[in-house]
């Protein structure tokens, strides 16, 4: 539980030191979904921090590079790590700390290039409890 106190305040000291815009979404992803925070997606580097409410609550902050950005397409690579609260369901009362591998898309196509649809996808190596891979898609909204 410390260690998720811990990563929650540097979550926050994370979003309070972004001088961007800031994007808020919601990832559906194949092992939770993720309530997200984060700077501008549009940028060449931007920063995430995720919630996840599937169960436990976990907490991931992911920083992405733009490796192509396009007026309606970015296609993005990223490196998180993430604090989740018995992924496995264990009752061992330790976290899962990991790291997750990200590889997505970002794409805007509507005449509002605010609102954008996410697909994503990433092997997570995890400490405890094994190895997994998860994907899914969501929806991103910047506030500019």
């Amino acid at each position: 539980m410390k260690k998720l106190v811990l990563l929650s305040f540097a979550l926050f000291a994370f979003i309070s030191l972004a001088k961007a815009q800031v994007s808020a979404g919601v990832n559906l992803q194949s092992s939770e979904t993720f309530v997200t925070i984060g700077t501008d997606p549009s940028k060449q580097i931007f920063g995430e921090a995720r919630i996840g409410t599937g169960g436990d609550v976990g907490v991931e902050l992911m920083g992405a590079y733009n490796i192509i950005r396009k007026e309606d397409v970015n296609f993005y690579a990223g490196l998180g790590l993430g604090l989740d609260d018995d992924r496995n369901h264990n009752h061992d009362d330790e976290d899962d700390i990991y790291i997750a591998i990200s590889i997505g898309l970002l794409v805007t196509p509507f005449n509002s290039k605010n609102l954008g649809l996410v697909l994503e996808a990433a092997p997570i190596l995890a400490d405890d409890h094994g190895d997994y891979f998860r994907a899914g898609f969501g929806f991103k909204y910047t506030f500019r």
